[in-house]
This record gives C-alpha cells, structure tokens and sequence, in this order.
C-alpha cells in the first residue's frame, strides 16, 4: 500500500514591496519545522525601467532566480486598494496597469494575494525580525508587549500607517488606517516661538496648496521636505527632494532637521493618542530610513510631548526605527504562510534570518 509523501519542511515565497517609484522583491524561505523565514536573493526595479507589469515581474523574476509559477505563494505588498483583479490607486501612483489577477492566471501562480503595503511591515512585527539591532533602531528601553496593539508608520512618498494584534492562538488581526490624509495638528502644548512657526507654516502651505490637499502628508514625507525647505530658505535656489535629502544627511539645513523632527514628534504623540498602542510604533519608510539623525533632534521629543495627556502610559509603550527595509518582505512572507494555507501549524514564534547575496 502506498504511504502519502511527506510535506516538505521547507516553502518558497515570492515577495514583493511595490511603492511608486520601484519594486523589492525577494525569496521568502520558511521552514515549518524550525519556524524560521530566511529571505535572500533580494532584488529592486525601477517602475521607469519597465513598460508593463507582466515586464516588470519577468525581469524580477530572472533576478531572484525563480519563476513565479514555481514559488509555493506569491504575496505583494502595494500602496492601494486591491479589487481581486487590478491594483486601484490614487491617480499617478503607477505608470502602468496592476492587473495581478489576469497575469496570475495566466502564469499559473500556485496562490497569491495583494495586500496594503503597511499591512506586511505589521506583519514583520509578529516576528523575530525585531529581536535583530541591525533590523530596529530603538528610541526607548521599553520591551514590546507580544500580543498588544501595536502601528507601523511609514514615511516615504506618502504617509501610511496601519494597526494590528497578534492574537495568541497565532492568527493575527489588521486595522484599516489612512491617517496620512487627516489634516495638520495643532499642539495643545508647545512654546510660544514653536507655536508662531507652526501657524506661519500652516499660512504659507495654505497659499502652496489647495485647501482640499492640505495634509500631513504635506508635511511628513518626501515632498514634505521640499515645503518646509522653502518655507525655512525662501532666499535660496529651488532644489529637488534629493538634493535636499543629501543637505539634510550632512548637517547643512540644521533648521530644516529640527522642524522636521519636531513635528515627526507631535505626529508620533498624536497616535499614541488614538491607538494606545502597548505593542509599540514601529517607524520605517525611505524618508525615516535615509534620515536617521532625525530622531537624534531634541526637537522630536518635544513634538511628542506637546500633546501632555497620559505622559506616563505612553512612555511606557515602545518606540523604534525599521531600518533594514528587509522587513517589508519577510512580512509578506509571514502572511503568506498565515492566511495562504502553506501550512497549518502556529507559528506565532517564528525566527527571521536575512541573506542579501
């Protein structure tokens, strides 16, 4: 009589992080038995080097060495909401159609899904990816509480964030967040002279932009530092993010550094507020990762504290940097294994392992 063949310890998982300029991508490997992920054969793509979606995963998947049919799950983290057929977006996100359904199809993916790209950096917070010091940078000695409610922020092109609770019999929980679109913060506390720059700021970025646009994200994020650039050097040339970007890294727009963090601070304060989230916030995206002197500013911790209330509790929730932009890719994984039936075991312990070759 024959015997039923043994499952494989082992599952491949194709990962991308698709943002609006490129797409990370890498291999997901997850051993059952010793609940471990490994990621390797991490690559990127320029959406602008591609004319398609269909050119865009070929060459991806020429890079990490792996057809996309062959891979036991396909999971794609992605700015927009999925509809089960095309990737929706705000309009000039994507150069191209994100019609994932028709080409899975088509290839014969085994399984995938799409997924909100703040949905896999929470994700990453269920793991060991945490326990790693070149994975997190920590701003405070407070340990995360396991099964808490704990938010992933992201600045980048845009402002995202997302809440989640990993539940103890190893299933896990996603909210449903679009904070970055809620409007400028006044602090309930904050000095004299910050309080007059933050209302001359609020003036000029009122004249900039429509009211309608006006939003955090006009503040917080790539074209965020542009504003503030020219509304801090309004004498000076007219340069683009990167050049400011650059400035900002070698100490030359000191008063740029400290506006910036302080109002990285007040909004950091602010969802404290809202989610009370014992599970931590867990900051990442490219504008936090290129930027970490940031969060060296005195100037971002008196942002925190310019909203008072419950000083205590939230000092006592944990606060750090996702700096190795892995994370996005081993969440994606982690989901993969979760919600796309690659096994049925717990895995709420599962220990991360990276290998960029």
């Amino acid at each position: 009589m024959k015997t039923a063949p043994l499952q494989m310890n082992t599952k491949n998982i194709i990962a991308l992080d698709l943002g609006a300029t490129k797409c990370a991508a890498g291999i997901i490997e997850y051993n059952h038995h010793q609940n471990d992920f490994h990621c390797k054969n991490i690559c990127e793509v320029k959406l602008a080097d591609t004319h398609s979606l269909e050119e865009m995963l070929l060459k991806i998947a020429g890079m990490i060495d792996m057809p996309f049919h062959e891979a036991d799950a396909v999971c794609i983290g992605a700015a927009g909401q999925y509809d089960g057929q095309v990737l929706q977006h705000l309009p000039g996100v994507y150069k191209y159609k994100m019609n994932f359904a028709e080409i899975a199809a088509r290839q014969k993916w085994r399984r995938h899904a799409v997924i909100h790209d703040y949905d896999t950096i929470v994700c990453a917070t269920f793991t060991s990816y945490m326990q790693r010091s070149e994975n997190v940078l920590y701003l405070n000695d407070q340990s995360p509480d396991k099964h808490q409610r704990r938010v992933a922020l992201g600045l980048g092109s845009g402002l995202g964030l997302k809440d989640g609770v990993l539940l103890p019999n190893g299933d896990f929980w996603l909210g449903k967040n679009e904070i970055g679109h809620i409007g400028m913060i006044t602090p309930p506390s904050a000095s004299n002279i910050r309080l007059s720059q933050h209302q001359e700021f609020h003036r000029f970025i009122t004249l900039q932009h429509d009211k309608h646009e006006i939003s955090l994200e006009c503040i917080l994020t790539g074209r965020g530092l542009k504003n503030l650039y020219q509304f801090l050097y309004p004498e000076k040339d007219d340069l683009s993010p990167e050049m400011i970007g650059n400035n900002l890294q070698t100490g030359a727009l000191p008063e740029l550094a400290d506006l910036f963090a302080w109002y990285l601070g007040l909004f950091i304060g602010s969802v404290q507020l809202i989610f009370m989230p014992n599970g931590g916030i867990w900051i990442t995206g490219g504008v936090a990762i290129k930027h970490l002197e940031i969060f060296s500013q005195q100037s971002f911790y008196e942002g925190v504290n310019a909203s008072p209330a419950f000083k205590r509790e939230r000092e006592a929730y944990p606060l750090g940097v996702l700096k190795n932009p892995v994370h996005a890719l081993v969440g994606a994984g982690f989901y993969a294994v979760k919600r796309l039936g690659l096994v049925d075991k717990s895995f709420c312990d599962a220990k991360v392992s990276t290998d960029p070759s």
